[in-house]
């Protein structure tokens, strides 16, 4: 058993692709938090029974029962593996094949048993933004954190000279404010209470540049986004001092109360849901403005993946078209059923599609995307995929 703590790779993909006959593909979500580890145990436990019942049904004989019992077993018994979790594992098993990766995204619980391994939601995995920084801000204290797509969420050392909170902020804000607050008597004709909303945008944008300052130190090129956690006025206050062209998202609320597993919770859904909106953002300009580069027949697009015309493929993960590719041609031969069977109509075994034509663009040089359909606006998702090409079809 080999058990991935970093994101799959094009090579594990390789590995995972082909027939491994009969295959068990699993995904659970799991936890972090210890107490809900039993949780996920219980559920990954009874996937494996259903997906070994069904095998049995199917006619497997005993050896191949066994073997697959074994490789369950073996997982479950792995304390290393669950007292190391993340949000979701994966989980492919065969007799005498078991891989298992532990993911810092959310997946879907699943469970398929077949002739392939079904790859779609590990493909979200590395096709998708899973680093973060946060800003959690309040008037007691602020905090700045990175998220890595293999690694919970932890705080970043800051200059101790900055500002710890609200107070802190006012006591260095120049002038008889200060004074006030140290027990001065400053001018009298002036109201401290008059001056808080000065002292808290004065505070959120220290707070701001001294984040933009350590951002550019570790992520120059700003490609990974930024999730601030605060309440108003605060939030606004940061927001305005919001600069070169990282992507930033405003989270309402106060995060006090948040410690590190909740912040990490938070940012993954957050994260989750920028995902999602810029898909479709993207594909909504896709069907808008790229006449002759966009391609949604699955056909088609295997042979225009093989011949490296594929710039970005997107694919629903929640759905399945089986049947083979050939790698050198592209060309695509369906299963019975229109792709719904298991199997090629002279009985051959037939694996999902979406994910081999994935690898295939991987392979020649594309991206690839994987988005859930339902959460896209049917007026630029027609689904199961669809290609855009790197030049306009005549």
């Amino acid at each position: 058993m080999t058990v991935h703590h970093e994101l799959p790779t094009t090579t594990d993909f390789s590995t995972l692709a082909g027939e491994h006959h009969p295959a068990i593909t699993i995904y659970a979500a799991t936890s972090p938090v210890v107490s809900e580890r039993e949780r996920a145990e219980v559920a990954v436990k009874s996937a494996f029974d259903e997906a070994i019942d069904r095998i049995r049904t199917d006619g497997a004989d005993a050896a191949e029962v066994d073997a697959l019992k074994a490789e369950r077993d073996a997982v479950l018994a792995d304390r290393s593996l669950w007292a190391g979790l993340s949000r979701s594992l994966a989980i492919f098993v065969a007799p005498g094949f078991t891989d298992v990766y532990v993911l810092p995204n959310r997946l879907d619980d699943a469970v398929h048993v077949g002739s392939h391994f079904v790859l779609g939601q590990l493909l979200r995995a590395p096709s998708q933004d899973q680093e973060a920084f946060a800003v959690t801000l309040s008037s007691n204290e602020w905090a700045l954190w990175h998220a890595l797509p293999t690694a919970r969420a932890e705080q970043m050392p800051l200059d101790p000279s900055l500002p710890r909170n609200l107070d802190d902020a006012a006591n260095r804000v120049p002038g008889d404010v200060g004074q006030r607050r140290r027990g001065g008597h400053g001018d009298r004709g002036t109201n401290e209470d008059d001056r808080r909303p000065e002292i808290h945008d004065i505070y959120a944008k220290r707070v701001a540049d001294a984040v933009w300052h350590e951002l550019h130190e570790h992520d120059p090129d700003a490609k990974v986004p930024l999730f601030v956690f605060a309440a108003e006025p605060l939030l606004s206050s940061f927001l305005d001092r919001a600069h070169n062209g990282r992507r930033v998202v405003g989270v309402q609320g106060g995060p006090d109360r948040l410690g590190a597993a909740e912040i990490d919770a938070q940012l993954r859904q957050q994260l989750a849901q920028l995902n999602v909106n810029e898909a479709r953002s993207a594909l909504t300009g896709l069907a808008d403005g790229s006449a002759g580069r966009v391609e949604r027949d699955l056909a088609a697009i295997g042979r225009l993946a093989a011949d490296g015309a594929v710039e970005r493929l997107w694919f629903d993960f929640t759905t399945s078209v089986n049947g083979t590719l050939d790698h050198e041609s592209g060309a695509i031969e369906f299963a019975t059923d229109h792709g719904n069977g298991d199997a090629l109509s002279d009985g051959r075994h037939a694996g999902d599609l979406l994910p081999q034509i994935a690898m295939l663009v991987i392979a020649r040089g594309g991206k690839v995307v994987t988005v859930r359909g339902d959460d896209l606006e049917h007026a630029v998702w027609t689904g199961p995929a669809m290609a855009e090409l790197r030049f306009a079809l005549a």
